[in-house]
């Protein structure tokens, strides 16, 4: 029995081990993709760094061996040169392996980043990105530490992986060294610094664990340190809420940090045993020495070799860029791998080149993690070729489920959407893409101008000034840029300004307006009144239907005086269809639609008797 735990044991150390050496394998791979001539520089710097403690020793040994002769100039210009030599390659080394440093842990981190773009931008839909495991990976790879007061990113710790290698190295030489003049010390010198060298790495692994495990606890303080930003000023400052924003702060700082300074104070107080243990065995080694069989020149190059050997127990800051960072280097090994077993069929059917007729086959979904939740049921819907259809309903009902699946960001749980006869699943998705333009809930506000702003819908068409203006008249939003197009809409550049909620959704709708100008076909508006007032929303819709004659328009909307123009309008209720028709037709009857119309009015009329009494 105690034989099988010992097996048990042992296999778990050998996986253990192995896990550990492959991941520090990915980090050398992580520089050698960077660019073989900064790696080579690097390497080379401290195969150099390796070498120095024993050149410094022989370089000692030779000057007292010189000093114990006659003088003679030959002698005394090759002990100089010796310890010149030592010296100016010493801060040689230290000078150009900074900058190189520098530049390979900024080309690593960068190149991780991309790789976790890739990751991100690469799958058809959006699912994965909704994932907390993706999340917590995707941050996890690009996180570099610098919140800890150190840099543990996959550059520094492929760097301080190096620094290790070469530290070790450094020590096994100078055991060797020591070995020619004293057996004895060099092995137990050399075995007590693998002892105190793995002891250390252990504290340094137990504290990037310790750190680790706060991950969620750092984020909860970044969003109590972001609510003190501009965004969030206002009402912090309107309801007097800073001392408790504070309080909170505090709170989770502490959560974060408490239990990474027991750690660390745990750490601090088992220095002591490897002190004691270097302590000891140097006094041997001096012991052995200082005994009166070895010469001065022997004992002066002994005692820096005992230096250079001990090289390989100062694992402090490497040691944490190394743990901390295999993790980032893990968490993108996980990213990447799980991408790749993600991979769709091939698509090559293309789009038509005209406004298409869309169907919705039966279609049911629900979102990832959440199975027994569906969001549309069996929904089978036509949007016909030219025609503007409007979906209104309830929050939740699945209105804005319904154009994420349009646009190819989710594929359905049942069923199937066709366009123009060919499933959606067999279009070429970029293709698809460049022929649907949208106007979402939460559009971006990108930091550039404001001809670029709109322009980006078409990035073929960038160069169309014409076209820009043309869409900024058509959403009514050039009168809202007293810069022109060339003016920055980023508020934190020097000359940039901001807008309001109802004058960045015009230019939002601009954007979109501009990208059927230029060959989108589809167009989705999903609350595209949200923030205008209701003088602007009466005439919004007219104005838009008439500036993208010809496309398929699909319209989710709230309010419902906006979809009143409408060709159809379809009523959603928990993920089904309930009713439609136009206008007229619902208002007609005694139609669930009607009912909601009339009480919105009501409310307006009562909103309005009170502004004038």
């Amino acid at each position: 029995m105690t034989g099988g735990r010992v097996r048990s044991g042992l296999r778990s150390w050998v996986f253990a081990r192995r896990a550990d050496w492959s991941a520090r394998a990915s980090l050398l791979r992580l520089l050698v993709a960077e660019g073989r001539w900064l790696v080579s520089v690097v390497a080379a710097t401290r195969v150099v760094t390796a070498l120095l403690p024993t050149l410094a020793a022989a370089s000692a040994a030779y000057v007292v061996r010189t000093l114990g002769q006659p003088a003679g100039a030959i002698h005394l210009l090759v002990a100089a040169c010796g310890v010149g030599g030592v010296v100016v390659l010493t801060q040689t080394v230290y000078a150009l392996g900074g900058t190189v440093d520098y530049l390979v842990i900024r080309r690593v981190d960068g190149a991780v980043r991309r790789r976790v773009r890739v990751v991100a931008l690469g799958p058809p839909g959006i699912g994965h990105l909704e994932s907390p495991r993706f999340q917590d990976d995707a941050c996890r790879a690009t996180d570099d530490g610098r919140g800890l007061g150190r840099s543990g990113s996959p550059g520094a710790a492929a760097i301080g992986q190096l620094a290790l290698m070469s530290r070790s190295a450094g020590a096994v030489i100078a055991a060797v060294a020591l070995a020619a003049i004293a057996v004895v010390p060099a092995v137990l010198l050399l075995a007590v610094a693998v002892v105190v060298g793995a002891r250390i790495r252990r504290q340094w692994m137990s504290l990037a664990s310790a750190k680790d495990a706060a991950a969620a606890d750092r984020r909860r303080v970044g969003y109590w340190t972001g609510l003190a930003e501009e965004k969030a000023a206002k009402e912090v400052l309107l309801f007097g809420l800073g001392p408790w924003i504070h309080g909170r702060w505090r709170v989770w700082s502490a959560r974060s940090n408490t239990p990474q300074w027991r750690v660390a104070t745990r750490v601090v107080r088992q220095q002591w045993t490897s002190a004691v243990l270097v302590v000891a065995a140097a006094a041997v080694a001096w012991g052995v020495l200082g005994s009166g069989s070895f010469t001065t020149a022997e004992i002066a190059m002994g005692l820096l070799l005992i230096w250079g050997i001990f090289t390989l127990t100062e694992h402090g800051e490497e040691m944490f860029d190394v743990e901390y960072g295999t993790r980032a280097a893990q968490a993108l090994a996980r990213l990447e791998s799980g991408s790749g077993g993600a991979a769709t069929a091939e698509r090559s059917a293309r789009p038509p080149a005209t406004a298409p007729t869309i169907r919705f086959e039966s279609v049911s979904f629900s979102y990832p993690g959440d199975p027994d939740r569906p969001v549309l049921k069996d929904l089978t819907l036509t949007l016909h070729a030219g025609e503007t259809v409007a979906l209104v309903g309830r929050n939740g009902t699945g209105k804005t489920t319904l154009v994420r699946l349009l646009a190819g960001l989710y594929q359905p749980t049942a069923g199937r959407i066709t366009v123009d006869g060919v499933d959606l699943a067999e279009l070429d998705l970029a293709a698809w893409r460049s022929s649907v333009a949208a106007v979402f809930q939460e559009h971006v506000r990108y930091p550039a101008s404001a001809g670029d702003n709109v322009a980006l819908a078409a990035p073929e068409a960038l160069a169309d000034r014409e076209g820009v203006v043309a869409a900024l008249r058509k959403a009514g939003a050039d009168e809202a840029l007293p810069a022109g197009l060339d003016g920055s809409l980023w508020r934190e550049g020097s000359a940039g300004t901001d807008l309001s909620g109802g004058q960045w959704q015009r230019i939002a709708v601009a954007r979109a307006l501009f990208a059927v100008a230029h060959g989108r076909r589809v167009l989705v508006l999903d609350e595209p009144t949200a923030n205008l007032d209701v003088r602007a929303e009466a005439t919004f819709h007219e104005s838009i239907v008439s500036a993208v004659d010809g496309a398929t328009v699909l319209l989710i909307s709230h309010r419902l005086s906006t979809v009143r123009p409408a060709d159809r309008i379809v009523l959603l209720r928990d993920g089904r269809i309930v009713e439609q028709g136009g206008h007229r037709e619902l208002m007609a009857r005694d139609s669930e639609y009607r009912r909601l119309y009339l009480l919105q009015a009501r409310r307006f009329e009562e909103a309005g008797t009170h502004q004038t009494s």
